[in-house]
């Protein structure tokens, strides 16, 4: 069986996968493993599968779910977990992205819902009251518009506007507003993010930069560019729940962050983020004995003592080094399954460098999937325009969003064939 290796340069990974892979072949003794440091993408997958050179499973994107399926890339997992002890202990939040009418092609790895971030120290610089939350979107324009700066640097919010990252960030206030971004409809897939939904949340990010001068000047930000003006103090709140980062790498105090769900459109409605992450599937070319294999090397670690042990070493480490472990976010493992409770208990002996997640928060929290046919390319579809309007005080935003999806329409999704 090829086990998906980390790259070279990835020594951490490379040390917990070694580690890993000894534990699994001493369990297994009749599995010869090798090493495959191939890296999920969505332009090299094709070639692989067609070579045979797939590894035996492979960690991949949210977003690749029903691409990989329609291609017949994907083994439907319900057999294995038919004979799974914790096949019912799965989050069902984070199962959404690839179960697919009825049955189940992934175990979440690292799935999440989108959240957002707060520094509460630029609120209390300026004496805006802490956003609650059950906050709407009318409570996150005031808030980023009285906590901005713009003579000193500061934004109120700041988001991802450069590459596929801000088509991303952009989604959360699309599924906000009770859209999608695509409709699948007598075997075809077409663009839907230019609904009434669509115009209603691309306005609202229209309004955060034109009339609240909310965002950061500089607009056009990745990833790692967003963040690190969240550590530095100068953005309000950001997508996202980087919590260990802003205080372990950033030198912020976990006391003087906030986490809150995205905020609904309106009063009483749903808190919807984007629901995304990697995923493990198993190679549909290998045999039934090898999808056997990875099945079980993907959900070694899975409900076990030893997840439990090496959190305790995590926990251990980040005490020693005054650093934080960030807790209550939504996991694989449901939080009253047996496994959740054993987490949860260890927790409970770290009170001062766990940061909690409010439950109210957590339950709160709504997630909706990122997009499932051609995901990367939807969100570079919606960064473009995102991106003119952003620069263009006028942008028409109906009639940007329905030239891309035009656009996008012809030239990709029309070439996409469900089953």
């Amino acid at each position: 069986m090829t086990v998906q290796f980390p790259k070279s340069d990835n020594l951490a990974a490379i040390d917990m996968v070694n580690s890993k892979m000894k534990r699994f072949g001493d369990k297994y003794p009749n599995v010869t493993l090798k090493k495959n440091d191939w890296q999920y993408s969505p332009n090299e997958i094709g070639i692989k599968m067609a070579a045979h050179q797939a590894p035996s499973w492979f960690r991949t994107p949210a977003t690749e779910g029903k691409t990989l399926l329609e291609r017949k890339w994907l083994t439907d997992l319900t057999p294995f977990l038919a004979k799974y002890a914790h096949a019912n202990d799965f989050n069902e939040k984070l199962t959404g992205p690839f179960k697919i009418d009825g049955k189940m092609y992934a175990v979440p790895a690292n799935g999440y819902i989108m959240s957002v971030m707060v520094n509460k120290k630029l609120f209390e610089a300026k004496n805006v009251p802490l956003p609650t939350p059950d906050w709407t979107w009318d409570d996150f324009y005031a808030a980023a518009k009285a906590t901005a700066d713009p003579g000193k640097g500061i934004a109120g919010f700041a988001m991802m506007a450069k590459g596929n990252e801000g088509g991303w960030n952009w989604t959360n206030f699309l599924y906000a507003a009770g859209g999608t971004a695509q409709n699948v409809a007598g075997g075809k897939v077409t663009s839907a993010f230019n609904s009434d939904a669509g115009v209603k949340a691309m306005e609202f990010v229209k309004k955060l930069r034109w009339e609240g001068d909310a965002l950061p000047q500089n607009w056009a930000l990745n990833y790692g560019d967003v963040y690190n003006l969240f550590k530095q103090g100068r953005a309000a709140m950001v997508l996202g729940e980087k919590i260990e980062d802003s205080v372990n790498n950033g030198g912020m105090k976990k006391e003087d962050l906030m986490i809150l769900p995205i905020p609904s459109m309106a009063k009483g409605g749903d808190h919807t983020g984007v629901l995304g992450g990697n995923y493990d599937v198993v190679n549909p070319q290998e045999t039934p004995d090898v999808q056997q294999a990875a099945f079980d090397y993907m959900t070694f670690d899975l409900f076990n003592d030893s997840e439990v042990t090496e959190l305790k070493r995590v926990l251990d480490e980040r005490k020693t080094k005054g650093q934080v472990y960030l807790y209550g976010a939504p996991a694989y493992y449901k939080a009253d399954s047996e496994h959740g409770k054993k987490i949860a208990a260890l927790v409970d002996q770290y009170p001062d460098n766990v940061y909690r997640f409010d439950p109210q928060v957590a339950k709160l929290m709504k997630g909706v999937p990122e997009p499932s046919y051609n995901g990367q390319d939807t969100y570079a579809a919606l960064t473009n325009v995102l991106q003119e309007v952003l620069t263009n005080k006028n942008a028409d935003v109906k009639a940007l969003l329905d030239a891309a999806a035009k656009k996008f329409d012809e030239e990709v999704l029309s070439k996409v064939t469900v089953q």
